[in-house]
């Protein structure tokens, strides 16, 4: 192997090499569909009777119907992104039980509801890893290695343990929350700072907190099984609006299930809208593994 391919590339064939196994569960748990159904017809039977929102001295007492209309005030205004194409170069670091662990770029190019492109890299550029993903397979090559493989998009959920979908990956990439469904919110609170809501799905609680600009701040989800006990927190900072709308350039994710794992994100550029290709040429010296 040339030097240039030893450790200082962060993609060591022996010791350090990303496995690919590693890699897609990191990118499931980065990439954790929001369900973007706008309608709030339902809020009334969802929301727990006893409103959370705290009033001030002498001011009147919230009632329900208060609590109803600020929840829509708040989903009428939170900034949900809008797109079709999404291209970024992020800076991922992460740690595990173990510590530390060899940081890598990630080139990501997406089309909603239809493709991911990611190639993983060292910060010299040396391309180590091609990924493919689409609604039902995720294909992998290893160019050190010269070896590809192809399986089902299941895998991801059995990697994880959490039952990830093609939009959620998506839509975790791009910014926006996931495993939150607007139409079963069971808690709203207001506080100096913002908003939260609290929504119960079949599978997860997410208690996502909003800024007072409507920006997304932090994203808490917990198993509804206690028995799981699974929890992931998904922090967003450092918003601007090269884009013309609110993007969160530095995110931070903690995941907790029998391990823990503490994903940082910096995305070093970003662009919506592009004309965008996706090339995936394996070439024929490469061997297929399992």
């Amino acid at each position: 192997m040339p030097a240039a391919l030893e450790v200082p590339v962060n993609i060591n064939l022996n010791k350090t090499r990303m496995k690919i196994h590693s890699l897609i569960l990191i990118f499931a748990a980065v990439v954790l569909s929001a369900a973007s159904c706008r309608s709030t017809k339902n809020i009334h039977k969802v929301i727990e009777k006893k409103d959370t929102v705290a009033a001030p001295v002498n001011a009147p007492v919230p009632t329900h119907d208060d609590t109803v209309r600020s929840i829509h005030e708040v989903l009428s205004n939170y900034k949900q992104i809008q797109y079709t194409t999404f291209a970024a170069k992020i800076k991922v670091e992460y740690y595990n039980s173990k510590g530390r662990q060899p940081g890598f770029v990630a080139n990501i190019r997406m089309r909603k509801d239809s493709i991911i492109w990611i190639s993983l890299s060292n910060d010299l550029g040396i391309e180590g890893f091609r990924v493919m993903i689409n609604a039902d397979s995720i294909r992998v090559m290893d160019k050190l290695a010269n070896t590809y493989q192809v399986r089902p998009l299941s895998s991801i959920q059995d990697i994880s343990q959490i039952p990830f979908s093609f939009s959620d990956i998506q839509e975790l990439l791009v910014g926006n929350p996931v495993f939150f469904n607007k139409d079963s919110i069971i808690a709203y609170g207001k506080t100096e700072k913002g908003y939260t809501l609290v929504s119960a799905g079949a599978i997860f609680k997410n208690l996502l907190s909003i800024g007072n600009n409507y920006y997304f701040e932090k994203s808490k989800l917990d198993d509804v099984d206690h028995r799981l006990n699974r929890t992931a927190d998904i922090s967003y900072f450092e918003y601007e609006n090269k884009a013309g709308f609110p993007f969160s350039t530095y995110r931070e994710i903690f995941l907790l299930q029998q391990n823990k794992l503490d994903v940082q994100m910096k995305f070093k550029d970003y662009r919506f809208e592009d004309e965008l290709t996706f090339p995936f040429n394996v070439p024929k010296k490469f061997k297929r593994i399992q």
